[in-house]
């Protein structure tokens, strides 16, 4: 992997120290670059169509085609969304609409899940559903306390593949193997895993996963995916129902779906049409074209690197940087190697790490953008339940004398 050929891609990181993917990617000219494209093509005459509407755009399709790459799933499984939070609460609501939900049911997570996580299950409720929160051990959700949560009348389990803030990243399959046992589904937030770390979604047999762009992606801000197993695309109907997405018919596509011209249009009949039976079903809308043109570009250039490539170099700067850390005498919370007991003990670039005192974490924290020349940006403060310390989050686009160069500024700070 050519980290210098990479580096061209993010001018303004040879003026900083920057050290947090996990909480979004620096500038990219691969996403300006198409954005740029999209918007000039519009403004030196293009018509209604590639760049005008989302929908109509080349791009749609095969930004699904290297989304589908990427994390190891089909095209039609795939459901563009902007947000994480969209896609969390178009689940909720899609199982609701289905079967409703009622009291005796429960949804499981952890208390090392995401905030919207937990936010989107609290509507839940209102309908005197069970919000069940497996407690962590240390950082670990042991698979003995998944198991003890997880039982017939759980409808759905939520987890976060990788924690925000401390690294700890799941075995999903093993995950998937404890739920299905009991009939429930499981929902993945992966916006913190793609585009670090390998993801197969078909081997982990993952029945819905979510994801943003804009992090270790390193995409647009406003672009994401709804992955939905195909065979829950031919058995949901969408809670959110648009006339954009009825399937009229092999070959009836684009415009032709919309006959405003023709003497017998009528608003109800002429979309009175089955769902297609693919992700599409469950689109809200459209989405921003340029976001659509920017995202297409980012993945494809992923693809290009190769997502084993991204990993073996993300996980050797993991290793590098918790090393380092440990040498000037911190304490690295991030696990090193998989526990057999643990779901979620498997290792990413994400690290976190402890001075051994939560005030000298937060005050040299605090000053490492005060670095002369280069600021170090990107490591914070991130607790979960109790369990947290200091994030730090290099990328494919970090060198091992970046790291150097922060873990020697941090003891200078600690002594």
């Amino acid at each position: 992997m050519n980290v210098d050929k990479i580096r061209e891609n993010f001018p303004h990181i040879d003026d900083m120290i920057y050290l947090g993917a996990a909480g979004s990617a620096p500038f990219n000219l691969v996403n300006y670059n198409a954005v740029m494209e999209c918007w000039n093509r519009r403004r030196y005459g293009s018509t209604l169509g590639g760049t005008d509407h989302a929908w109509f755009s080349e791009k749609d399709p095969l930004a699904r085609e290297e989304g589908a790459k990427l994390i190891g799933a089909s095209p039609d499984e795939l459901c563009i969304i902007s947000r994480v939070v969209q896609g969390l609460n178009l689940i909720k609501d899609t199982l609701g609409y289905n079967e409703p939900w009622k009291k005796g049911d429960n949804v499981v997570m952890t208390d090392q899940a995401y905030p919207s996580t937990g936010h989107t299950l609290l509507a839940l409720k209102r309908h005197g559903v069970e919000l069940r929160v497996s407690k962590h051990r240390d950082g670990r959700v042991m698979r003995e306390d998944m198991e003890k949560a997880v039982d017939e009348n759980t409808r759905l389990v939520v987890i976060n593949r990788t924690s925000v803030g401390s690294g700890f990243t799941y075995d999903v399959k093993q995950v998937c193997e404890i739920a299905h046992e009991k009939g429930t589904y499981v929902l993945d937030d992966a916006v913190q895993t793609i585009g670090s770390k390998v993801v197969d979604l078909h081997d982990d047999d993952v029945d819905f996963m979510v994801t943003g762009s804009y992090k270790w992606q390193c995409g647009p801000p406003e672009a994401g995916f709804l992955y939905v197993k195909k065979s829950l695309c031919e058995e949901l109907l969408p809670c959110f129902w648009s006339y954009i997405n009825v399937d009229k018919g092999p070959g009836i596509t684009g415009f032709d779906k919309f006959p405003f011209g023709a003497a017998d249009h009528d608003s109800v009949k002429t979309y009175d049409y089955p769902f297609p039976k693919t992700a599409q079903r469950f689109e809200q809308g459209t989405t921003a074209t340029d976001e659509i043109w920017a995202w297409h570009a980012v993945l494809k250039w992923l693809n290009g690197l190769g997502k084993e490539n991204i990993e073996k170099r993300n996980m050797r700067l993991g290793i590098y940087l918790s090393e380092e850390l440990e040498g000037i005498g911190c304490t690295v919370k991030t696990p090193w190697n998989p526990e057999p007991d643990a779901l979620n003990t498997h290792r990413h670039a994400l690290t976190m790490y402890t001075t051994g005192s939560d005030e000298l974490d937060r005050k040299t924290t605090a000053q490492l953008r005060g670095r002369p020349i280069k600021q170090v940006k990107g490591p914070t403060m991130k607790y979960q339940a109790g369990y947290g310390g200091v994030r730090v989050s290099p990328h494919f686009y970090n060198t091992e004398e970046e790291i150097d160069l922060f873990v020697a500024y941090l003891k200078k700070l600690m002594s």
